[in-house]
């Protein structure tokens, strides 16, 4: 079972970012100034950024959810700790944009975090499912899809911060944010591929 987490757990990464790492940030030093090693929690931590609307920093989602999506990988298969290759490691973040962008999102959080609390534990308990649909969700927040990572964000988001509090009624509702990014996500491929094929006709023609 994943641990419980003080309050104000995006307040703490922010210190993390500005205290305890120097110079460039890579997604190794944010994973290994971590005190708390917990699957749910260095998934949540990586996914946190995402969650921010309007303009991103480009290529966010795809350096935070990789890390996510092997982070998840892991605890289907039964690691005991989280750990990254090292090429993943070495990703490089902006820290002040990274800052900026987890104090829009903090007040949000807080508010999550107040109306947490354990209950419900036998959706928390099936740890290898929730954590297979998690690889899901981050995939989708890999994949660079404009307009299509936000949703799968929050869904990761939610997700791993009920199973680090063990609420049971968040992972389900971070499993219904996730179906719905899916979704979402199909249908901005479709339009896609419909608006290519509009314009090769209509530049071919």
């Amino acid at each position: 079972m994943d641990m419980q987490v003080d309050e104000d757990i995006c307040g703490r990464l922010i210190r993390t970012l500005r205290h305890n790492i120097k110079g460039r940030l890579r997604i190794g030093h944010i994973v290994s100034s971590l005190q708390e090693r917990a699957y749910a929690l260095v998934i949540f931590l990586m996914a946190l950024p995402n969650g921010v609307p309007g303009p991103s920093i480009p290529g966010l989602s795809t350096i935070t959810g990789l890390p996510a999506f092997i982070f998840s990988l892991q605890a289907v298969v039964g690691n005991k700790n989280p750990s990254l290759p090292e090429f993943v490691s070495k990703l490089r973040l902006n820290r002040y944009k990274v800052i900026r962008h987890l104090e829009r999102i903090r007040p949000y959080i807080m508010k999550l975090e107040r109306r947490m609390h354990p209950r419900l534990p036998w959706l928390v308990e099936r740890q290898r499912i929730n954590y297979f649909l998690c690889t899901i969700y981050a995939f989708v927040l890999i994949v660079p899809i404009p307009f299509g990572n936000i949703i799968s964000g929050w869904a990761v988001i939610i997700l791993s911060l009920g199973l680090v509090i063990e609420d049971g009624l968040y992972v389900v509702i971070g499993h219904f944010i996730g179906i719905v990014a899916i979704l979402w996500n199909i249908v901005l491929v479709l339009i896609g591929i419909e608006a290519i094929s509009y314009l090769g006709t209509t530049i071919g023609g």
